[in-house]
């Protein structure tokens, strides 16, 4: 059975309430009565009503401040004004207020019985449209609360996920977006979207989504940058929409981009400086060759070769530099198989040395090599060793000074074995060492600029040590020289 609608009727008329009642009654209403504001506004805190019939002038709470009190507690209640003094002032005023119609004194039962059906009609309709709207946000709120496999599967993904109502309430994310956004334990869902991310474009993509009259819209990419952390995130999202096609949301995919971009910027700023290196050899091969063919030499043949000699040397270091960059793509592509085998380093760089000799005897240096004996085996590529200690070495007799000197040492502790390449020659400024090991970065001044190099060999040492799981550590201060220490770690004999 239906339960019959609640009516109020507050009037400081005892005839007017009493009448309003016995008519209502006989409808199947139930009906309460107020003798004025107060005792009104005093039972629509204790009940529930649907429909509240409230004259105007009453002593204490007059009808208008009544009508404003009554939808603070309750906006869906159908209130209609009684009254006997109904004019247009009155009537324009009751519904800024609020009221739904007016009745002017006196008025006939059959009258009144047809304003309030019409008045709960409304009720019922402002409720089931609220009911509605409530429900359809409760389909995605209902998602965070529920255990479900699509849950756990949302919750390993690896990207983050967003999911906002009609309201752009965020209801539901994953472990992923809580990272990616630094949401602390604190956070909860059920605010706006724009209270998690502060990024305005993402606000306007969820606005463009959630407002769009296109059911076709499939989806919106957006990237995203955030200041606090500093994190470069690919945005897309999409509607949600129901079997009906009604849009209930929009779910948004966070994937972090930022190493990407980074790799982009490094691999843009590394064309353009293969790009420089590249020219500066080719644009003087050219030159010479050039100057070879437009015949300035005349019968000179000493003048064509010294030219021919120069184009030469440009050329070898072209090639030099090519294959530099061929090792490091290798190494970074993971191409370079490594034969790694027990290896006794020492025996690796005093063949070097010998090797090494005449270039280092062409500027008078002394070589001292101080290494124990028994020095322990390392798990090493032999090639990738002596390519190492190769660039060291050169290094180390290519930047030293006339008469200068160059000790290689050993030291062991307990878990590496040190080789330290120490010279006497021009050294470097205490703000070049953190760059030493970036591509093609060399010191340019009067004492290098003669002084060949790719300025790949110390990048080639680094990524060769990386690959042993050691690390190259440098100390160096002008015109006092350079030590290069590698560090490569070594496996204790057990007995």
């Amino acid at each position: 059975m239906t339960k019959p609608a609640e009516i109020l009727v507050v009037d400081d008329e005892m005839g007017i309430r009493e009448g309003c009642k016995r008519a209502l009654s006989r409808l199947g209403y139930a009906v309460d009565l107020a003798e004025d504001g107060a005792v009104g506004f005093r039972k629509v805190q204790e009940k529930q009503y649907d429909l509240i019939l409230m004259d105007l002038m009453m002593p204490g709470i007059g009808g208008l401040d009544l009508i404003k009190k009554v939808h603070d507690i309750d906006p869906e209640i159908i209130i209609v004004v009684i009254t006997g003094y109904a004019t247009i002032e009155t009537a324009v005023e009751a519904t800024k207020r609020g009221a739904y119609d007016y009745l002017p004194k006196p008025f006939a039962p059959e009258t009144l019985a047809v304003l309030v059906k019409r008045g709960l009609e409304k009720r019922e309709l402002r409720l089931e449209a609220q009911r509605l709207h409530h429900e359809r946000d409760q389909r995605l709120l209902e998602l965070a609360g529920e255990k479900s496999r699509l849950r756990t599967i949302i919750g390993c993904m690896a990207d983050g996920v967003l999911v906002t109502n009609l309201e752009r309430q965020l209801v539901l994310w994953n472990a992923a977006a809580v990272k990616m956004l630094r949401l602390s334990g604190t956070d909860e869902p059920g605010r706006p979207l724009s209270h998690y991310v502060k990024a305005p474009s993402i606000n306007e993509a969820l606005q463009n989504v959630l407002s769009s009259k296109d059911a076709g819209l499939a989806m919106i990419s957006q990237e995203i940058r955030l200041e606090d952390p500093e994190l470069v995130l690919m945005a897309q999202m999409a509607p949600v929409r129901d079997e009906a096609g009604t849009l209930l949301g929009a779910v948004t995919v966070l994937r972090d981009i930022t190493k990407l971009k980074e790799i982009e910027k490094i691999k843009s700023q590394f064309v353009s400086m293969v790009a420089h290196e590249l020219r500066s050899p080719l644009a003087a091969i050219e030159g010479w060759l050039d100057v070879v063919l437009s015949g300035a030499a005349g019968d000179d043949e000493r003048k064509k070769e010294a030219w021919l000699e120069r184009a030469k040397e440009r050329a070898h270091s072209l090639l030099a530099l090519v294959n530099d960059l061929l090792e490091i793509s290798k190494i970074e592509a993971g191409k370079v198989a490594l034969k790694m085998e027990s290896v006794q380093v020492a025996d690796i760089i005093r063949k070097l040395v010998d090797f090494l000799k005449p270039e280092a005897d062409r500027k008078a240096l002394s070589f001292t090599i101080q290494m124990p004996e028994a020095l322990p085996t390392v798990q090493a590529d032999v090639q990738d060793m002596e390519k190492l200690f190769t660039n060291l070495i050169s290094n180390a007799i290519k930047y030293n000074v006339d008469k200068g000197s160059v000790t290689i040492e050993a030291t062991v502790d307990a878990q590496y074995v040190g080789f330290h390449v120490r010279d006497t020659g021009i050294g470097m400024a205490p703000e070049h060492l953190p760059r030493i090991f970036d591509d093609f970065f060399r010191i340019e001044d009067k004492r290098t600029s003669k002084i060949s190099g790719t300025g790949l060999g110390l990048t080639i040492a680094k990524k060769i040590v990386d690959s042993h799981f050691g690390h190259l550590e440098v100390k160096s201060r002008p015109d006092q020289g350079s030590t290069f220490s590698v560090y490569l770690p070594y496996q204790k004999r057990t007995k």
